[in-house]
C-alpha cells in the first residue's frame, strides 16, 4: 500500500514534468498563424524555468511530508522508509532536471524558419 501511494506520487510528478515538456514542443510557424520570433525562445526558456521552479518546490514539499510520515514507523521500518524516500526523491529531482533541460532545448528548435 505504501509503495502504491509513493509510486502514485512519483507518477504524478513525472506526469507534470511531461506536461512541461509538451508545453515546449516544436511547432510550425503556420500552426497559430503567428510567426515565431527569436524572443519567443527566451520566453519559452523562462516558461520552462518557471515550471521547473514550481515542480521542484512541490517535490520538496512532498519529500518533507514523506520523511515526516516515515518517522511514524518503528526503527527498522522507519530506516527502510527513509532510504526508499531518499532514492525516490533523488530520482524525482533528476527527472525534473532532465525535463527542464529537454524543455529548454526544445525552445531553441521551435519554428520552421527559412535559411538565407
Amino acid at each position: 500500500m505504501l509503495f502504491v501511494r509513493r509510486f502514485g506520487r512519483a507518477l504524478a510528478i513525472a506526469t507534470l514534468g511531461l506536461l512541461v515538456i509538451v508545453g515546449c514542443t516544436m511547432v510550425g510557424d503556420q500552426l497559430t498563424g503567428v510567426r515565431v520570433q527569436t524572443t519567443d525562445a527566451v520566453s519559452c526558456v523562462k516558461d520552462c524555468n518557471d515550471a521547473y521552479k514550481v515542480l521542484y518546490a512541490q517535490e520538496q514539499a512532498r519529500h518533507i511530508a514523506a520523511v515526516e510520515a516515515c518517522k511514524a514507523f518503528a526503527d527498522d521500518a522507519r530506516n527502510a522508509c527513509l532510504e526508499a524516500e531518499a532514492v525516490l526523491h533523488e530520482a524525482n529531482k533528476e527527472s525534473l532536471s532532465q525535463g527542464k533541460t529537454d524543455c529548454q532545448n526544445n525552445c531553441h528548435r521551435q519554428g520552421t524558419g527559412s535559411g538565407g
